[in-house]
């Protein structure tokens, strides 16, 4: 007997082929990878009062010498907001200048201090020891193959649902809290890994999935 499909659309788990079940896995094994990333990477800057998304932007920083927000925050793949808080800390931190444009005031131009340089040479070891580790016993022909895969897993998954129409009365809620019971803040999920894996050694580069044209 044909089990039955359930009224809101989903297929039950026993009609799946072999190939639906892989790409489900595979899915499961991407979300997995980007927090443990996300987490392990963390830690590794942590001994450096460092946050990842800290460490990736003063090394560029250090890198280009001097800077835009705008340009930098294209080359990570960041929206500008994000990259305006982190530099906020690493200024207060005393890691990288920040002063106006000359040409127009509307715009900075980001500069690493003598310390920040400083600390950007021991984070490059540390990044060349990640990509290292991360890559161990992997082929360098599936590598390549990886890097043509995922700009376009990344273009997908942001036209997920993108045909349906918003609702603007309707807001999205976390299961389990209520509007009129929840109370302080909630803490957001963790954001995917920062793009941090530089030039290797053998020249190849893993690109941004978001990274385009720089712009002010």
């Amino acid at each position: 007997m044909k089990a039955r499909i359930p009224s809101d659309g989903a297929r039950p788990l026993e009609v799946l082929t072999a190939q639906e079940w892989s790409k489900d896995l595979l899915v499961s094994w991407l979300f997995q990878t980007c927090f443990k990333l996300q987490t392990t990477m963390d830690r590794c800057f942590l001994k450096f009062g460092l946050t990842v998304q800290e460490a990736t932007l003063l090394l560029r920083c250090a890198e280009m010498q001097r800077i835009t927000p705008g340009k930098l925050a294209a080359i990570v793949g960041r929206d500008k907001g994000k990259v305006t808080r982190v530099i906020d800390r690493l200024e207060s931190s005393g890691l990288v200048t920040r002063e106006m444009y000359a040409r127009d005031r509307r715009y900075s131009i980001l500069r690493a201090t003598r310390k920040g340089k400083l600390l950007a040479r021991e984070l490059a070891y540390v990044f060349d020891s990640i990509r290292t580790e991360l890559f161990l016993g992997i082929r360098e022909s599936d590598v390549f193959q990886l890097g043509a895969m995922l700009p376009q897993l990344h273009k997908n998954a942001s036209n997920i649902n993108s045909g349906q129409k918003s609702d603007p009365v309707r807001r999205r809620r976390r299961i389990g809290i209520h509007r009129s019971t929840a109370k302080g803040p909630h803490t957001s999920e963790p954001g995917p890994t920062e793009h941090v894996l530089r030039l290797s050694h053998k020249g190849h580069q893993l690109s941004s999935p978001t990274a385009h044209t720089p712009s002010n």
